[in-house]
């Protein structure tokens, strides 16, 4: 198990430079990609935002492939949303986009439990995914090479060879259900970035939405 599990985009991005495409799904696997990845270019950062389109990732990675082939384009993607369109994997196998695609695997609809536990009691319905299949050998069945990291050791090692392989690659990376992911309200989100960007401290949000840093964000 890898945890805490902001720890896989922020690999990615160090392996990477920071230089590629990152796509995303939607939940946890959205949020810790968008925090935890440092984008450095516009255009890099290709989401869904607050469609909530489950099935989003793989399709716009592949994509985000064919437009930029120069560069890496890497799809963060969870174990629920990526079964939405993970057929669409042999369009990248046909065509030997070298996408890599990285499953966030809890066994849940990470989200929408994470929702669940924090306000309605631990009322869980309709998130336990029992029946996931072994993504590294149903990748392996479609033609693109799968992979799996088993724990935080091999983290980094399991991004390298991905990033090395040719074609299409796919690495399933399991991890604990119990963790979170949260935004705080848009005026810490806004203190955040302005401390990152070197904006004073104690600026108000006025005063930090008008600032020059801004436009690079």
């Amino acid at each position: 198990m890898v945890s805490p599990e902001y720890k896989v985009p922020s690999a990615i991005c160090q392996v990477s430079g920071g230089k590629a495409v990152v796509t995303t799904d939607v939940g946890q696997n959205q949020m810790w990609a968008a925090q935890f990845f440092r984008y450095t270019r516009p255009r890099t950062f290709i989401s869904s935002g607050g469609l909530g389109t489950m099935g989003f990732g793989l399709p716009a990675c592949i994509g985000a492939q064919f437009g930029r082939r120069d560069e890496l384009a890497v799809c963060i993607t969870g174990d629920g949303g990526v079964q939405m369109n993970f057929q669409e994997l042999v369009v990248a196998v046909e065509h030997r986009l070298p996408i890599v695609v990285v499953i966030l695997n809890n066994g849940y609809l990470g989200m929408v439990r994470q929702w669940q536990e924090l306000f309605y009691d631990r009322r869980y319905s309709g998130v336990t995914l029992t029946g996931n299949p072994d993504f590294a050998r149903l990748a392996e069945a479609h033609g693109a090479t799968g992979l799996r990291c088993a724990g935080r050791a091999e983290l980094r090692e399991t991004i390298e060879r991905a990033l090395a392989t040719d074609g299409p690659v796919l690495v399933d990376v399991p991890h604990w259900a119990a963790e979170w992911t949260w935004l705080p309200a848009a005026e810490r989100v806004l203190e955040a970035a302005a401390a990152d960007a070197g904006v004073r401290v104690g600026s108000t949000v006025s005063r930090i939405v008008t600032d020059p840093w801004v436009a690079r964000y």
